[in-house]
């Protein structure tokens, strides 16, 4: 019986010229079958080593940190800047600023803008003087067809243009499109800068108190910007907090217990400076923590007005009409000022507020 050259190479007494080799008739028929058994061979051999080197990257070899990252599928730790790793001056006054929201106080330099904004003002002002010169020259010289029609204008003729303009009026317009732009431009820019709000006192305390001790390093002209309040502005977004947003912050600060630090303390929060003279909080717990005092707050002073009043009925001892609506008058007007003093309400708010 021939041997089979599929079985001989299996058991290692072939080769695979013995698969083409015309050894027997029965062996052409198998020509075709043995091509596509050898393509198929190589890609299971392929398949299988692909799986081999994925499976390869979940060995516990590959279990490690590398550049505080983990590189196992999961999501890397979080990066967070360390006050102390960055040298003084610059460097770590920058990481100080960056570090909360309420430390970005920087200079809108309100001064150099005025004088930006009165230099461009001016130089419009000179140009538009100009352009009313020319249309009054050409008026009173009977040119009005460079005044009637801006083709005629463009169009004109060197010689019929007086002596005494130093550019055409296209030109002059063109150069006052580009001058009025770039003033409109830095008037805008100005009052973007001017609505911006002013530094909370606790925050420039926070930022003037680590500039002269802990920042350290940099020379007395270079952070003279601090000193300079008035033209302080902060990038905090939204709304100043309120009154009762820094009560509970100096607050915080005095109570630094561990029950404290749980509550509104973050690991982030924590990795940020070992410092024990710099605390961070976590913002959105404070404003959470707020906004639950100032709900209780309102609903006590809603309620008490009510439970008064149907106490006095049961009794029998509510007053007259005049001690009712003084009774009313003055929770309201209590209401009124909660709002006002705890929350940064607009005057129409409070007054909506109120009335309903």
């Amino acid at each position: 019986m021939p041997s089979d050259p599929f079985n001989d190479l299996e058991k290692g007494q072939g080769t695979a010229d013995d698969l083409d080799s015309p050894t027997s008739p029965g062996t052409e028929s198998f020509t075709v079958a043995s091509s596509l058994r050898a393509s198929l061979s190589r890609s299971i051999a392929g398949v299988s080593g692909v799986r081999n080197y994925v499976s390869s990257f979940k060995s516990p070899c590959f279990l490690k940190k590398q550049d505080g990252l983990r590189i196992d599928g999961a999501m890397g730790t979080t990066a967070i800047p360390k006050l102390e790793d960055f040298p003084k001056g610059f460097p770590r006054v920058s990481c100080f600023l960056d570090s909360d929201e309420s430390f970005m106080l920087f200079k809108r330099f309100g001064i150099v803008f005025a004088r930006l904004l009165l230099n461009k003002q001016d130089e419009i002002r000179q140009m538009e003087d100009e352009l009313q010169g020319m249309d009054k020259m050409d008026f009173v010289g009977d040119k009005h067809e460079y005044l009637l029609s801006r083709d005629e204008d463009v169009k004109r003729e060197p010689s019929t243009i007086p002596g005494c303009w130093s550019q055409t009026r296209p030109q002059l317009l063109e150069k006052l499109e580009k001058k009025i732009m770039e003033y409109s431009d830095l008037l805008l820019k100005a009052n973007q800068l001017k609505t911006l709000e002013k530094p909370a006192a606790r925050d420039y305390r926070s930022v003037l108190h680590f500039m002269e001790n802990d920042g350290g390093a940099m020379y007395e002209r270079e952070m003279s910007w601090i000193y300079d309040k008035e033209d302080l502005v902060s990038l905090r977004p939204g709304r100043e907090h309120a009154w009762l947003d820094g009560m509970l912050e100096r607050l915080l600060k005095v109570c630094r217990c561990g029950l404290v630090r749980y509550i509104f303390c973050t690991p982030e929060t924590n990795a940020r400076t070992d410092n024990p003279a710099i605390h961070y909080y976590d913002r959105r717990r404070i404003a959470k923590c707020v906004t639950l005092l100032i709900t209780i707050l309102i609903l006590v002073l809603l309620m008490i007005p009510i439970w008064l009043l149907y106490k006095s009925s049961v009794n029998g001892t509510i007053g007259t009409t005049n001690d009712t609506i003084v009774m009313i008058l003055s929770f309201t007007l209590i209401f009124s000022a909660a709002l006002s003093l705890f929350t940064k309400a607009k005057r129409h708010e409070i007054v909506a507020a109120s009335a309903g």
